[in-house]
Formats: structure tokens, sequence, C-alpha cells
């Protein structure tokens, strides 16, 4: 006879989008609990992209019915439907992921009683933000962000860190006691992936070719990963370079950079796309230019798939892979010293022993492996 969980855990994140990576390690991670917990998932907006890899794994999702637009100012609203929610259901622990999800979470569970555990996806370095991302030094983001610090030193509320680095930061940013967080990275399970054929892609078999996987928006800075490329052909003759992530407000400079570099047959944007994984299994390198992550998956999924990596050093990216030791890095921002990690990272002698010892490494990161230190927070939160 089948044990049934007794865990209840009710997840609340801003959407279900396909294209965004907090929100497909979520998922991740909440089929992985299964047989842990008893679940259900809450969506405050109306991206509903990856519904259906829950409804498949019999994981109920709760649409509260909000659109992301009107983020700002229907939180209140939100926080007292989701509350409704959890009412009736009753959960033992409130999950909850993202800006607006974390707020809406912790307001609503506060009123209950319910213990909650939220999570720093992200750096807290507002001044790095608020550089990257205009809209992050609006006033409307300095609210969110004030009512956030706010609700963060009241009830029972402690926080999962996707990295030592997001822990470090947030926790200053909010004012909070590093004891008020627990890092439990993301995890990933790549599983049996087969490489595109160079063919499909329009890329001879003999040239060198380069994969990013990443959001066109500003902290991904895939502009600067077209200038390294570029600096990088000169050594690497005939190369190419796919980027597959959807569309977004970087996506001129990137092509811009593409014309001004002369790359129109030689970079190929590929908009958001499924087999991103199978893309990086065809690679030579993966090409990483982020000046800003909590905890870049993808940077993990290319070292399980055994493809180089060439990054710039943010500090989420340096713990990722050891310090270094896992990866090319480059000075953040710098495409010169980019292009001479690109080169490296194709050419290297050791480059394949290096692969190996990444994919190692990268063991640590198995969705299994997280999905327990997840369990265990979850669980420790829950009150006696």
């Amino acid at each position: 006879m089948t044990t049934r969980p007794t865990l209840r855990v009710a997840h609340v994140i801003d959407s279900l989008a396909g294209s965004g990576g907090a929100e497909n390690r979520l998922v991740d991670e909440v089929v992985a609990l299964d047989d842990r917990a008893e679940q259900m998932v809450v969506r405050l907006y109306e991206q509903d992209f990856l519904d259906d890899r829950l409804a498949a794994a019999g994981i109920p999702v709760v649409a509260l019915g909000f659109r992301a637009r009107y983020a700002a100012r229907t939180w209140p609203v939100a926080a007292r439907r989701l509350r409704a929610v959890l009412g009736r259901w009753r959960p033992d622990v409130v999950h909850t992921s993202l800006v607006s999800g974390n707020l809406v979470g912790q307001l609503a569970a506060a009123r209950l009683g319910i213990p909650v555990v939220s999570t720093f996806n992200r750096t807290g370095d507002l001044g790095q933000l608020r550089g990257l991302l205009p809209g992050q030094a609006g006033w409307k983001a300095r609210i969110m962000h004030a009512l956030a610090a706010r609700v963060a030193r009241r009830g029972d509320v402690h926080y999962r860190a996707v990295g030592r680095y997001a822990l470090d930061t947030n926790c200053a940013s909010l004012g909070l006691p590093s004891e008020r967080a627990t890092v439990v990275p993301r995890g990933v399970d790549v599983g049996a992936v087969a490489p595109v054929p160079r063919a499909e892609l329009g890329v001879p078999d003999d040239v060198p070719l380069v994969v990013n996987v990443a959001r066109l928006v500003p902290e991904k800075a895939q502009h600067l990963l077209v200038e390294a490329f570029a600096a990088a052909r000169g050594e690497l003759p005939g190369a190419h370079l796919l980027v597959a992530g959807a569309p977004g407000g970087n996506q001129q400079a990137v092509l811009d950079a593409v014309e001004r570099y002369g790359l129109g047959d030689a970079v190929h944007l590929l908009g958001f796309r499924a087999d991103a994984r199978a893309l990086v299994a065809s690679a030579d390198v993966f090409g990483f230019s982020s000046l800003s992550e909590g905890s870049p998956g993808a940077v993990v999924e290319a070292m399980h798939l055994g493809t180089p990596v060439a990054a710039f050093d943010i500090p989420p990216v340096a713990e990722l892979t050891g310090d270094g030791e896992h990866a090319w890095l480059a000075p953040a921002g710098s495409a010169e010293a980019l292009a001479k990690a690109v080169v490296a990272a194709a050419r290297a002698p050791d480059r394949l022993a290096r692969a190996r010892a990444a994919q190692a490494w990268a063991e640590r990161y198995s969705l299994a492996a997280v999905a327990d230190q997840l369990a265990d927070l979850l669980t420790s939160r829950v009150r006696t």
C-alpha cells in the first residue's frame, strides 16, 4: 500500500512562463518532490506555458487571474485572494518564488499563521540591478522593495537562497541576518539529450559552434557576446554563434552588434527553443555573457552535457563552476577577455578532460540531490 505524503506544500509564483529560468526550475522541483509532499501550485498571473507539465504529474495549478502588467497595484487584492485559497487547502508550509510571489505569499500566509519559505532567485545588489534594468529604479519598484523589506522582517518567513551570493546580497538589501536564509541551489535533470545535427542548424560540421541560451534582456548582455565572438572568430575561422532565447529588451542591441561586426551570416538568433539543451549538446563552447544572475541553471546544464563553458566571472557563475576551475572565465563586462575565454574553451588541449571533470562536479546540482535539500528545508519550517 502506498503511503500518502504527510507534508502539504503550496508553491506560489508570479507565473509559469516557459521562457523563465525560475519558473522552469520550480516546476522541475515540484515534480521531483511529488513522492515527498502533497502539493499545489498557485500562479498569480496569466502566463501558463508550464501548466501542462504539472497537470501531467497530477499536481493541481490554481490561477488567481491577475495580469502581470498590473502587479504593482493588484498585490493587495492578490494577497486576499490567495489567503482564501490557502485557507481552504491549509498547507503546512508555503514556498514562494519571484518578487510578487514572495510578497503576496508572505502577506497571505501571515494572516493564517502558516510558515513561509521564500526564494532569493537573483542578486540583491540593487545598484547593479538598477544599472542593468532601469525599471528597477522607478517609483513602483522602490515601493515594492520597501514593502518586501518590511514584510520580510515580520511573520514566520525563512529564505531559500539559490546561492551564497544571492543570500549575502539579499539579506544585506533587506536588512536581515544571514541566519534567516539557507542556501539550496537550483537543481537540474538533463536526462538523455541527443545533439541536433549541424545540418539542421545550417552550420558545417567542421567549424566551431558557440551556443548561448538566455532571453534577450539587458542583464544577459548578448551584445557583449557578439562582440567577443567577432574577436574570437579571428582564431576560430568559420565559427558560428547560435543564440536561443525569447526576444526582450536587449534584442536591438544584439542586432546592432551583429550588423556592426558584419556577422549576419554567422550569428543566428533562434528565439525561444524547446530543444535548447540539444543545441548546447551540439556546441563546442557554451558562451555565457550574463552580468547579473541568481543561479544560472544554463551553466549547470552545459556542464552536465559536457560542453565547455566560457563566461563572465560574476559571483554566481564562479560559485557554480568551483571558482572557475570547471569553466573558462573572463572579467565581467570585458568582451576582449571573453573572446579569449571562448577561444581557450574551444582550443585548449585539455578541454575534454576539463569537460569530464565539470560533469562530475555538476552532480552536486542534480535535481534529486537538490530536491532532498529542499524537502528537508520545507519540513524544518513546519510548526509542530
